[in-house]
């Protein structure tokens, strides 16, 4: 069986992340105050209104949160942000998939969604038009699902996503396929902005202090390749660090202080 060469993503830690990711929770407007779902956030409906993780109540005299998260106020809305969640898909995403099962004419995909995603055979190759065929050569490898196997780790492109229809996902792209090597793990998705960090600054910190390639996705996987199994431990363990005190201040400093200590108790450079 014929398969592709992975395409390398080394230096490619800000790559996934030129949408419009802010870091919400280092947004001076977010406090430092968690809520819970019911909870009243503000009684004053005639200046603010409910913005993302937030409601009006029945009778439209207060704003309640939905979720467990952070209060933030931008302009006049109340919003939440959200401590834990799923990953909602969008067009253009760049993620991380587990192929769970296949037939003849798709793949499905776990991407950490509440919907699983539909990877279809022609969006696995990549279509070109060659010299002595009109409108390009036949690609017998169009309808067959033999490149992927179930239990394969993809890194993926959702093509479309609504509310009526699976993700639809396409492994053509630069940094997309199968991966083969390195070492994936899973944090909340809501955590993901934390981790990159204002301007890339958290993903840049973590790649040079612990000398590992890292690409972080929206669906919370965060595929990680580093010199020594010493190496990725330490990233790991600063990650899970950053999911669990995501919500706290100054923590990029206090991360890269955090890893420097290691690195001196593990004897590692």
């Amino acid at each position: 069986m014929e398969h592709e060469q992975d395409e390398s993503i080394e230096d490619s830690t800000t790559e996934n992340n030129e949408t419009e990711d802010i870091d919400e929770f280092e947004d001076d407007n977010a406090s430092r105050d968690v809520v819970v779902p019911g909870e009243v956030l503000t009684e004053d409906t005639k200046n603010f209104l409910p913005g993302r993780g937030t409601i009006f109540n029945k009778d439209r005299t207060k704003i309640i949160s939905l979720n467990i998260g952070l209060k933030q106020i931008q302009r006049n809305y109340i919003n939440v942000i959200p401590l834990r969640g799923f990953y909602t898909p969008r067009p253009g995403d760049k993620i991380i998939a587990l192929v769970t099962d296949k037939n003849p004419v798709k793949y499905r995909c776990d991407i950490n969604a509440k919907e699983e995603g539909i990877l279809k055979p022609k969006n696995t190759v990549k279509r070109g038009k060659p010299r002595g065929y009109r409108g390009g050569a036949p690609d017998n490898q169009d309808n067959s699902t033999e490149k992927y196997d179930i239990g394969d780790i993809l890194i993926v492109k959702v093509l479309s996503a609504d509310r009526l229809n699976s993700p639809e996902l396409t492994t053509v792209g630069k940094y997309l396929g199968k991966r083969r090597d390195g070492l994936v793990i899973s944090i909340d998705p809501p955590k993901i902005p934390r981790v990159i960090g204002r301007s890339g600054s958290m993903i840049k910190m973590l790649k040079n202090l612990t000398n590992c390639n890292i690409f972080v996705t929206q669906n919370g996987r965060i595929w990680l390749k580093g010199d020594d199994i010493a190496h990725e431990r330490l990233l790991i363990d600063a990650v899970k660090k950053i999911e669990k005190e995501a919500h706290t201040v100054g923590l990029t400093d206090r991360m890269s202080e955090y890893i420097e200590n290691e690195k001196k108790k593990r004897g590692i450079n």
